[in-house]
């Protein structure tokens, strides 16, 4: 017999597997590669959603009672007005404004200070307070008293302190005032097109358009408005979160 008779048959590898073989760094690359362009547009998503989309606010101070309490965190619909950045006092530019009745983030014109109040006129209303009471284009705002403000929802109680209902282009909210405190006026102010005259909706503890620092807001300082509640913290330690927990507040829409 002759050698190449003896001699055993050679065979070649797959092409898909010596493709496999010779590919393999690469593949771990690309996966890499791939994975890493995931996370990357996962974080421009969210640095793009927060910057222009939504922001989380927490409320500091009892000035939106009973609205929104201390200790309230909201989510705030920054597109619905202009385009805010970070680290700015004013909008970059603007394409809405507020209606009547909106709660919104005011960067403040006194001190810049990021403040949550209630939009109580826009451009072309004159607004007046006599006694405590809006007066809206010369017509006092109707309002009737519902009772005493739940000590629960007081950061500082105030046994005197009443709870009313606002009506305003036909939207009801509540505010809450002192029964005894003596309620301060202010003169008709014209608001100019392109800003708005903004109230908390506790009367006695909210610095606001009364406060001549303030005044008329302009919109291009709005950053946006208060949408709904995502938790809710009585004052506490942070590891009592559970028993500091207000439950009926989460999810709840800001009215």
């Amino acid at each position: 017999m002759t050698a190449e008779a003896n001699s055993k048959p050679q065979t070649a590898k797959p092409q898909t597997e010596l493709n496999a073989i010779t590919n393999a760094g690469e593949s771990g690359w690309q996966r890499f590669a791939s994975n890493a362009t995931t996370i990357g547009g996962a974080v421009l998503l969210a640095i793009f959603i927060r910057i222009v989309l939504f922001e989380a606010f927490e409320i500091d101070g009892p000035s939106m009672e009973p609205t929104l309490l201390h200790g309230d965190r909201v989510v705030v619909a920054k597109f619905m007005y202009g385009l805010f950045l970070p680290q700015m006092d004013e909008a970059v530019t603007t394409w809405g404004a507020p209606d009547v009745g909106d709660v919104v983030i005011v960067k403040s014109p006194a001190d810049n200070v990021d403040i949550v109040k209630r939009v109580i006129g826009v451009g072309g209303d004159t607004i007046e307070i006599r006694d405590g009471v809006v007066h809206r284009n010369g017509a006092p705002v109707p309002v009737e008293e519902i009772g005493d403000c739940p000590e629960g929802n007081q950061k500082n109680y105030d046994s005197t302190c009443s709870t009313y209902e606002e009506r305003i282009d036909g939207r009801a909210y509540r505010i809450s005032r002192s029964r005894h405190e003596p309620q301060s006026s202010r003169p008709p102010i014209e608001i100019p097109a392109g800003h708005v005259y903004v109230l908390g909706d506790h009367r006695d503890r909210s610095n606001d358009s009364r406060n001549h620092l303030i005044a008329a807001v302009p919109v291009s300082r709005i950053k946006g408005k208060a949408l709904f509640v995502y938790l809710s913290l009585e004052a506490g330690e942070w590891f009592q979160w559970w028993s500091r927990s207000r439950w009926g507040r989460f999810g709840m829409s800001v009215r």
